[in-house]
């Protein structure tokens, strides 16, 4: 049989074993940070999107070939490009006169890696040291879209100090604009709207800018809207006036009922006072008869007097018609 010495070691010799390989480990930790801090010629790949204002077309579209870039750089981005994956993607911004039109390929457009190479400069910044391409065009497919012009409306929730409200609706500028992309898309689009716009404790106008709500597969003329809303502060005051029925047909007779109502009216501050006797409420004998039980609304006079707001109570009132050409 046979018989293995013991072996031991002992705690100083411990101690500086593990020391040394403590110390082995360091310095290659210090030799990989040098050796990645140095400079490299590489040939580095990267797929390329690009953005583009070409009328009637995609705003976006995907290079069909690998953009080779011949370069400088350090080990450290070249370790990161290996590993990084879809990372490795360039998106520039390219004017639509940069673009040439593929004679071959149907919404075909290409473009020259030479007149684009300040923006792949730029954007690559400090990482790589570009000394040429590889690549020299670069091809793209712009599908066509329709577009049509659309309203904008505002998603806006305002709240005012004591006193004060909105002299009117928020105004927006532009108020309408161009929406582009597959016809299916644009049939079911009617209007767009801004990010909601929040106002508090308002005494006074204020204006900015709105962000218009994204539809997915649709790209708008513009992007930002320009608002403003006008605050005014107010008085309010309160008349008995009766309701009177316009544009009655001969031949018939109408009565109102209640004859007379409450109007609760708003009235900018300091402006020069409503004449009471220019104020009426009436309702158009049309809209009785579009009615269905002679249930209306009466309607005040605000394009000949400075209101900025009413109510009347009751808010309804009962008309009833009679003469032969209702019959």
């Amino acid at each position: 049989m046979i018989k293995l010495k013991k072996f031991s070691i002992s705690y100083e010799r411990g101690r500086q074993l593990l020391l040394f390989l403590f110390c082995l480990f360091l310095a290659f930790i210090i030799w990989s940070i040098h050796k990645l801090s140095e400079e490299y010629t590489v040939y580095l790949q990267y797929k390329v999107s690009v953005a583009s204002d070409l009328a009637a077309r995609a705003a976006e579209a995907h290079a069909g070939e690998t953009l080779i870039v011949r370069g400088k750089s350090t080990g450290f981005y070249i370790l990161q490009h290996r590993y990084s994956g879809e990372q490795n993607t360039i998106r520039l911004n390219v004017e639509r006169r940069l673009f040439k039109k593929s004679q071959s390929i149907h919404d075909g457009f290409f473009l020259l890696t030479s007149d684009i190479r300040d923006k792949i400069i730029l954007y690559l910044g400090e990482n790589v040291d570009i000394e040429s391409f590889a690549t020299d065009t670069l091809s793209f497919i712009f599908p066509g879209q329709t577009n049509k012009r659309v309203p904008v409306s505002s998603r806006a929730v305002l709240s005012f100090a004591p006193q004060y409200m909105a002299s009117g609706p928020v105004r927006l500028s532009p108020d309408t604009i161009t929406i582009y992309g597959e016809r299916e898309l644009l049939s079911k689009i009617d209007s767009v709207v801004t990010q909601p716009i929040k106002l508090d404790n308002l005494s006074e106008g204020s204006q900015g800018v709105a962000t218009l709500k994204a539809e997915d597969g649709v790209r708008f003329s513009h992007n930002e809207i320009l608002y403003s809303v006008e605050v005014v502060r107010y008085v309010e005051r309160s008349l008995q006036l009766p309701v009177e029925v316009i544009e009655i047909p001969a031949g018939v007779s109408v009565r109102v009922i209640p004859g007379e109502v409450t109007v609760y009216f708003r009235e900018k501050f300091k402006s020069s006072a409503n004449s009471d006797d220019k104020m009426m409420l009436y309702i158009p004998f049309s809209e009785f008869k579009k009615s269905l039980n002679g249930i209306v609304k009466p309607i005040l006079n605000t394009n000949e007097i400075n209101v900025l707001s009413y109510r009347t109570e009751p808010s309804f009132v009962e008309v009833k018609a009679e003469g032969d050409s209702l019959k």
